[in-house]
């Protein structure tokens, strides 16, 4: 069972080993197989048609394969540093399969960027290696934004650009180098950029070739160090629309154009021609009414299709602008659902090792009782976690919804005070991206400089963005970091419309594929008081949930600690109460082991010492009872011995009743002293009984040493019986032998002679019973084999034998006697013509004695055989033999004086082989 235990153990704790090793594997319903997408940011894809999304609000990518088999999910939090946060900016992947991502690292907020990396994901998921990152220093004003984008991958490079103050560089990395280690890209072309061109995006990998595009709206072309301004053409009127998310393939440049909620693209070859529409937001919406003009987001071009990712949706359109594919979501492999379910089915089967081994552990440790102390703590530990649980949620949903509030009172009060921040005379002056970083948007920009420093730290994680309300629409102007193209439409929600009809400071909360938000809206107004448009001011969501987080862990690790002090001395009091009751309990355990002298101490002053005190009360009148009763006990035992009362299955004289009896099979040795009558003649009979007192008192307890008990005396002897094992008879019967040699030296030393005594053993089935009357009862063993085993103690003085063992006795051991015995062959008792196969033990003669009959043990034997076999002759000569080296063997004498005489005068016809004793 110990086994048993330790391997259900084992078994329980692997369980829970995998169950915490295999946790991604958790999910209520293991039977969904499919999920949508949800805020995208950017896409790729590669030659097979698998693509990559960066999704979760640039959170997380997923690569499915052209089917929408998920391959894999990494999270941005698995790669993220501590303090910081980590989000997904831009993707591309190689033939192999390996995605290239560019990680964005920025503080707490989410605001200050701290460094950008290039990490590689291998085709399966399984493994992340940086490729190459870079620091960025207060200094440099970078919010959310990093100087790193446009990853792509092309004949075995991947090209991705930096941007600078003045200058755009297109750097490259071999795809084949090792990860591991930061790499130095090589730096294939650098563009000095015109002081007012202000870049904003570029894309491409040609080393003589790349597009870009600038704050104020332009797109161009960057040709062998000649830029060439492909859109808007140079004689074009004002215009509020301004390319986003640019991607080159073949000769057409692709981009969004937000005012137009449409994609275009244009023939680069062709600076001069308009750009043609791609895609509309009609033609999305024809295939999803749900989608939104402000969805656009992504952008990816390959030879034979171009990739338009939304909000939540993915759509694959060829060259020629028909839809491929429209996705919305992907599905799990079928392997996927297999090891949810497996994960389930852990959970059931760690359950039931866990119940099966507190079964085991109740039913066989703790047999079928549990100790006090674990009832208490069974009962407190599930009440103090519950209580835990429920004050860990109260406290953390009171922290975040107290921070929640905190913040969107200061974003409130923020937002109120734009109105003092912002002129709306500088803002109404603004009605193009050409107005970017003018006289009027430089003013703007330095007042809200003035109060939110650039350095992302000091900023509390704050952000600001204005809008432009200009023809009944609405329109983002400007951002901390720029990332936002200047009029951008903006869609006009309800609480823009409170904004902008009421004059009221708006505040909520917001998601969407750049990330998650609290927000804050307050009316901009000109100098005549009129509404010219909405400054806006929020935190990054992330930020605030990890500062949440943090704090939320912080009080559980209190809570915990707290939890743990209170189980602790819950515990060490609960100890303390019960170390009294242990008391008690130990002190009654000694009772029931018959240890009667107990007496407990209690110093608690309180009921359990008042229990102490009862219980040493109790105790003493039971020890007292317990002497009388063992005493009275006693003194039955000496009249009917108890092992003879565990034969007939009884514990105490009270349950002995006439007629009690069995029958059983069991070993009888009698042991008598030789010539006793003679003995006895000699002393008077007050000296015959002293003798025969002490006789038994000396030879007695080597019975009861081996597990026997005396059925009755037989003057100075005794009738033994052995319930057990015959061997035990036989080495009682040697434990005699060598009690002799004692007792006789005794004697010698008090001048008296010495005594003999006869011992025979044999085993056969009896009837052990009570008989008498009523009024008087006594144990008895009736059978003819005990008058046998008289005889036979009779038969070993004549044979000279000191220990007769008989043949039944012999058969029945487990296992033979040690080497001094030998076989005196078959004997026929008096008139009877059953025989019985006779052995002489000489383990416990004299060491003279016991040393030739070692010697003439073969040819003794032997003889015996010839004997039986009717060659008198030849068995009389080796008797002779044996008689003259031992002179004392009287059985080969005896055999001898019969040998002689059935050789001259013959045998009957009733001879059956054996040694005749009358």
């Amino acid at each position: 069972m110990k086994g048993k235990l330790i391997a259900l153990l084992l078994a329980v704790v692997v369980g829970a080993l995998s169950l915490v090793t295999l946790r991604e594997h958790w999910t209520v319903n293991p039977f969904a197989n499919e999920a949508a997408y949800t805020y995208i940011s950017r896409v790729a894809t590669d030659s097979d048609g698998a693509i990559y999304a960066i999704t979760d609000s640039k959170k997380a990518i997923r690569k499915t394969n052209a089917s929408g088999k998920l391959i894999y999910s990494v999270s941005s939090a698995d790669d993220a540093d501590p303090n910081t946060i980590t989000l997904y900016s831009s993707i591309s992947a190689d033939e192999a399969g390996n995605a290239y991502a560019l990680e964005t690292i920025l503080d707490s907020y989410g605001l200050r960027v701290y460094g950008d990396r290039i990490v590689r994901i291998s085709p399966d998921g399984s493994r992340i290696e940086p490729l190459y990152s870079t620091n960025y220093e207060a200094a440099d004003n970078l919010l959310r934004v990093g100087n790193i984008q446009s990853l792509s991958v092309k004949d075995g490079f991947l090209y991705f650009f930096r941007k600078d103050t003045s200058s755009a560089s297109l750097l490259k990395l071999p795809t084949d180098i090792a990860g591991g280690a930061p790499q130095q890209p090589e730096v294939v072309r650098t563009t000095e950029m015109a002081n007012n061109r202000y870049l904003n995006e570029m894309t491409g990998n040609d080393e003589n070739q790349f597009f870009f595009t600038s704050k104020r709206g332009r797109l161009f072309k960057a040709e062998n160090g000649e830029v060439v301004q492909l859109y808007p053409a140079k004689n074009a009127e004002t215009q509020l629309n301004f390319p986003v998310g640019i991607v080159a393939e073949g000769s057409y440049v692709y981009f969004i154009d937000y005012h137009d909620a449409a994609v275009k693209r244009l023939d680069a070859g062709k600076p001069e021609s308009a750009p043609e529409t791609f895609l509309t937001f009609d033609q999305l919406t024809d295939i999803d009414p749900k989608v939104e003009w402000s969805d656009f987001t992504s952008l990816t071009a390959t030879g034979d299709r171009i990739i338009v990712a939304t909000g939540d949706q993915i759509v694959a359109l060829s060259p020629a602008g028909d839809v491929l594919s429209y996705e919305t979501g992907y599905h799990y492999p079928q392997s996927d659902m297999w090891l949810k379910l497996g994960y389930w089915l852990l959970i059931v089967a760690e359950a039931v090792l866990a119940v099966t081994f507190l079964r085991l552990v109740y039913v066989h440790l703790f047999r079928r009782r549990v100790f006090l102390l674990l009832k208490q703590l069974a009962l407190i530990i599930p009440v103090v976690l519950l209580f835990m649980a429920g004050l860990s949620y109260s406290v953390s949903h009171s922290v975040s919804a107290e921070i929640k509030k905190n913040t969107d009172s200061q974003l409130k009060l923020l937002a109120g005070n734009g109105r003092y921040l912002v002129s709306g005379d500088n803002l109404e002056k603004l009605n193009s991206p050409k107005d970017f970083r003018n006289e009027d948007y430089l003013t703007i920009k330095q007042r809200l400089n003035g109060v939110f420093s650039q350095n992302g730290e000091s900023r509390d994680g704050l952000y600001n963005t204005i809008y432009r309300y200009m023809d009944g629409k609405l329109y983002i102007i400007m951002d901390d970091d720029d990332s936002v193209t200047m009029f951008q439409p903006f869609p006009v929600s309800e609480d823009n419309i409170r904004v902008l009809q009421e004059g009221v400071v708006v505040s909520g909360e917001w998601e969407d594929s750049t990330g998650q938000w609290m927000y804050a809206l307050g009316p901009l107004y000109n100098s005549e008081g009129d509404i010219v448009g909405i400054y806006e001011t929020g935190k990054d969501m992330t930020g605030i949930s990890k500062s949440t987080s943090e704090i939320v862990v912080n009080i559980l690790n209190i809570i915990a600690i707290i939890g743990l002090v209170l189980l602790f001395v819950i515990t060490l009091m609960t100890v303390y109460l019960l170390s009294s009751i242990r008391k008690l309990r130990r002190s009654v355990n000694l009772i029931a082991s018959g240890e009667w002298d107990v007496k407990v101490q209690i110093r608690t002053r309180d009921e359990v010492e008042e229990l102490g005190e009862r219980f040493n009360m109790m105790a003493s009148s039971i020890r007292q009872y317990i002497q009388e009763m063992t005493k009275l006990s006693n003194s039955y035992f000496r009249f009917v011995p108890q092992p003879f009362l565990k034969v007939l299955g009884k514990k105490n004289m009270t349950q002995i009743s006439l007629g009690e009896q069995t029958n059983r099979r069991m070993t009888m040795l009698v042991c008598n002293m030789r010539q006793f009558t003679e003995f006895s003649k000699t002393l008077t009979t007050d000296e015959n009984f002293r003798f025969i007192n002490s006789f038994l008192k000396e030879f007695g307890p080597a019975v009861r040493e081996y597990g026997g008990f005396t059925s009755r005396y037989l003057g100075p002897g005794m009738l033994s019986m052995f319930p057990g094992e015959p061997g035990e008879a036989l080495k009682a019967a040697i434990k005699l032998r060598e009690t002799l040699e004692t007792y006789n030296r005794k004697r010698g030393y008090s001048g008296y002679e010495p005594i003999e005594i006869g011992i025979a053993v044999h085993t056969a089935d009896v009837m052990l019973g009570i008989i008498g009357e009523e009024q008087r009862l006594e144990g008895s063993v009736v059978s003819t084999a005990v008058e046998l085993t008289l005889e036979l103690e009779k038969l070993s003085g004549k044979l000279g034998v000191n220990v007769l063992l008989t043949e039944d006795s012999l058969r029945s051991m487990k296992k033979l006697p040690p080497g001094s015995y030998r076989k005196l062959g078959s004997f026929q008792m008096g008139e009877e013509q059953q025989t019985i196969e006779l052995f002489d033990v000489f383990e416990g003669d004299s060491e003279h004695i016991r040393k030739l009959k070692q010697e003439t043990k073969e040819p003794f034997e032997r003889a015996v055989e010839l004997f039986r076999s009717g060659r008198f002759y030849d068995a009389r000569e080796v008797f002779v033999a044996v008689v003259k080296k031992n002179r004392y063997d009287l059985a080969a004498k005896l055999y001898f004086f019969e040998c002689d005489r059935y050789f001259q005068e013959g045998v009957s016809e009733q001879w059956n082989n054996a040694l005749k004793i009358s």
